[in-house]
């Protein structure tokens, strides 16, 4: 019995490696990519994408395996099951509106920040922060937002699992500092980016208070010059407050 949970548990592992292996491909890959990408038989790989394929998790199309629409159907329960997506979903959307940039709600989930809405304005610039996007929360001022409403204990558990990896050339990546920039951000309310994940854009991120729900933040993404003033950063922060308080508000009266 024992050996043959085990070889489920492997089967299993290997259907979810070559699901990562289409996503990692960007979304769609050929047989032969996955092989190459997995270093699996692609006897092995053709036998787990007839079982994903059956479950609608992936589409096979002009030579193709696609990501099906049903990972989208079950990443649609797992953005709403608390009920932060569609309390925050308007203020994100506002938070967009007012300042014409890119608008972010993300929570944390196994140690990584998920993103599960974004919005963009009408001077929003285009990044990779798309719905279901799995990032290092040290990276980003979102996910510095959320390590900031964390226990240090919490947190420490999170770097021994993820690690501290640099991204760009100001990315954190020594313990010490970021705790000391997560007591700054507890203190102040307020999380900063500057182009510790991606070069050119800064970000400004906010925590907020979900209560006994998923840790959740919100922020938003600029190009780094048009974050320069003080008079525009201000204004920034400002609005991502408001709006983390508007959302606080709703959730603690749902």
């Amino acid at each position: 019995m024992r050996n043959a949970k085990t070889a489920s548990v492997r089967a299993t592992e290997t259907s979810l490696s070559v699901l990562s292996g289409i996503e990692s491909l960007g979304g769609r890959a050929t047989l032969a990519e996955l092989a190459e990408e997995l270093d699996f038989a692609k006897s092995t790989i053709y036998k787990h994408l007839n079982t994903l394929e059956n479950g609608g998790f992936v589409v096979f199309r002009d030579g193709e395996y696609l990501v099906g629409l049903r990972c989208l159907e079950l990443g649609g329960i797992a953005q709403r099951y608390d009920g932060i997506y569609d309390v925050a979903k308007p203020e994100v959307r506002r938070m967009a509106v007012e300042t014409g940039e890119l608008a972010n709600l993300m929570i944390e989930e196994r140690g990584y920040g998920i993103y599960i809405h974004t919005t963009s304005g009408d001077r929003a610039v285009n990044l990779d922060t798309s719905l279901g996007k799995r990032v290092y929360l040290h990276q980003t001022a979102i996910g510095k937002a959320l390590l900031s409403s964390l226990s240090d204990d919490r947190v420490e558990e999170i770097l021994d699992r993820r690690g501290l990896p640099g991204e760009t050339e100001h990315t954190i990546t020594d313990r010490e500092t970021l705790f000391e920039e997560l007591a700054a951000i507890r203190s102040e309310g307020v999380a900063y980016d500057k182009e510790e994940r991606v070069d050119g854009t800064g970000c400004v991120g906010v925590p907020v208070d979900t209560g006994d729900r998923r840790e959740a933040a919100i922020s938003i993404t600029a190009p780094i010059n048009r974050l320069a003033s003080a008079e525009r950063e201000r204004e920034i922060i400002d609005t991502v407050k408001q709006a983390a308080n508007v959302i606080e508000v709703n959730l603690a009266h749902e």
